[in-house]
């Protein structure tokens, strides 16, 4: 990876993020808190009981009112050692091609979430992580209409893990809630940077890339890094 290609990715999505005066892709997006518990296999990564998360609901192209977009769920859950850990899944099909595809969803309730790239855990295989509504959600791909929702429900969700041709496991439940200001002190989640030691996304140059995009927009709309 040389320092012009890294300079050209940071540069087109500082410019983006200028443009549009959010980021360049989930530029609007609804600020929640909840917890995560992982089942017995994945506890000795997450650590064990319920763990404290704060997430966003998006839209990725930012379409307006209900029409369909790719949707975006992303997560920050507190690791085995206490340490921030996040994830930032898209809509995208969950078979053995479709993981790869990012897809736009008609409304929260049939929205199905990837990874994209996958993760390994420690010495085993590529393993890609997906989520999907553990309970009813709205029909349509408002942020509005999920809002509102959050008013009175909480929304919760099944991560599950598989790797290219083994039958889903699964890796925990996410529940969440409209946040207040105390509990979501951050708008940016990082899964390129923030995640346990033994665990990376794959391969190491797609992650590379990702990461110079995520400085660029960070640095387009004055965040920190």
């Amino acid at each position: 990876m040389t320092d012009l290609t890294s300079t050209v990715v940071k540069s087109v999505f500082d410019a983006g993020a200028r443009v549009r005066h959010a980021r360049v892709f989930h530029p609007r997006g609804i600020k929640l808190a909840g917890r995560f518990h992982a089942d017995t296999e994945f506890e000795p990564w997450f650590g064990t009981g319920e763990r404290a998360v704060i997430a966003r609901l998006s839209k990725g192209i930012g379409t307006p009112g209900a029409v369909p977009d790719v949707m975006g769920l992303a997560f920050r859950v507190l690791d085995r050692d206490e340490n921030p850990w996040d994830f930032a899944l898209a809509t995208t099909g969950t078979g053995t091609v479709g993981r790869f595809v990012i897809t736009a969803a008609r409304g929260w309730s049939s929205a199905r979430y990837g990874s994209l790239l996958p993760y390994r855990f420690g010495d085993a295989g590529l393993t890609w992580l997906f989520a999907e509504p553990a309970v009813p959600q709205p029909g349509s791909a408002s942020l509005q209409a999920m809002s509102e929702h959050l008013r009175d429900h909480d929304v919760r969700f099944e991560i599950t893990a598989s790797g290219l041709g083994a039958a889903p496991r699964r890796v925990g439940e996410l529940t969440l809630h409209h946040a207040d200001a105390h509990e979501h002190r951050t708008d940016f989640f990082d899964p390129i940077l923030n995640h346990p030691g033994d665990i990376a996304l794959e391969p190491g140059v797609v992650s590379r890339l990702r990461e110079f995009a995520y400085e660029g927009s960070r640095e387009g709309r004055g965040e920190q890094n």
